[in-house]
């Protein structure tokens, strides 16, 4: 048996690095949250990652065939890099898992230091190298999913007050609900707005991977706007590199919960998602504790996927690989 070391930096014939990816995908114990099932998606998705994920990737071999693998992709602005794997058996994971992170984080630019990796809640092997590594766990996240025809079918109800959110238990401590200055309308995004994104953005997902201003320059994002001009809320998302939709940000102030402001920013933004693409889903994740926002999506047809949990920390080096 002749086993290639894991920080090997050789080129990987991209076929066989791919077919392994794809494998994996296919498994939720093995796969990551950051890529689909579906082959042509998830090279779609590879092929779209800020830096080239072949150069990147670094890989174990035995007898010639990887049976271990792993790349990283990052963006200064939010000053976030993203651990895409390791890809492997569990006990594969275990024995290489961390030297797989460590080589692939040497490749990250010095200044980042925030790190992140997701996987299905059935991904045991992932959970236990985040451990070994130091790296702490997020709360629980749900993939909700909708075909796209039927959130076309979607209509922004004028002045009707989501059932979901009105009777859903508030969060502890949450603000009573307050008088709109209506009319309130949802109206896209214009960068006049990111001062005032910015606090909600920050208060909401402070740790997220795109900034305010990023809101405005990389996604479609929608704002709830009283008769004052007050931005009350907004929802942002994307188009991915695998033709589908996205709903990567949704959040109202405390002030304006419970007014149906969340469900007419979703079908607003879902509106404008798919005038911009053709994409066969809708989806978007929602933390766990959130159940208020649990119960629109729900109500808004949408069906729970995958329950999903981030492991996050600090850059990982081979002297605490070694160690």
């Amino acid at each position: 048996m002749v086993e290639r070391n894991s920080v090997e930096r050789d080129p990987v014939e991209r076929s066989a690095a791919l077919a392994f990816i794809i494998a994996c995908q296919q498994d939720p114990a093995t796969g990551t949250a950051f890529l689909g099932e579906d082959p042509a998606g998830i090279e779609a998705e590879l092929e779209g990652l800020d830096q080239p994920w072949l150069p990147g990737l670094r890989v174990v071999e035995q007898d010639g065939t990887v049976i271990a693998a792993c790349t990283v992709d990052w963006d200064p602005e939010p000053s976030m890099a993203w651990v895409h794997g390791p890809w492997g058996a569990s006990e594969q994971v275990a024995r290489h898992g961390a030297a797989l992170v460590a080589a692939v984080c040497d490749a990250v630019p010095a200044g980042i230091e925030r790190f992140e990796m997701c996987g299905h809640v059935a991904n045991g092997a992932m959970a236990a190298l985040a451990t070994d590594l130091g790296w702490t766990a997020t709360e629980v996240n749900y993939a909700m999913v909708v075909p796209a025809h039927t959130a076309a079918r979607w209509t922004e109800p004028a002045a009707q007050t989501d059932q979901a959110e009105q009777h859903a238990r508030p969060d502890a401590g949450a603000a009573p609900p307050v008088r709109l200055r209506e009319p309130v309308r949802i109206r896209p995004a214009e960068p006049a707005d990111v001062g005032l994104l910015e606090p909600l953005h920050t208060a909401e997902f402070g740790e997220a991977y795109a900034t305010a201003a990023q809101l405005l320059s990389r996604h479609h994002t929608v704002v709830a706007e009283d008769s004052t001009g007050a931005v009350l809320g907004y929802a942002a998302g994307s188009l991915q590199d695998d033709g589908q939709a996205y709903v990567d940000f949704t959040a109202v102030v405390p002030g304006a919960r419970r007014h149906g402001l969340g469900r007419r920013l979703v079908i607003g933004l879902a509106e404008r998602l798919l005038a911009a693409g053709d994409p066969g889903m809708l989806h978007l994740t929602v933390r766990e504790s959130r159940t208020a926002a649990h119960a629109l999506y729900l109500s808004l047809g949408m069906r729970q996927d995958a329950a999903l949990r981030g492991y996050r920390g600090p850059r990982v080096t081979a002297a605490q690989d070694s160690g």
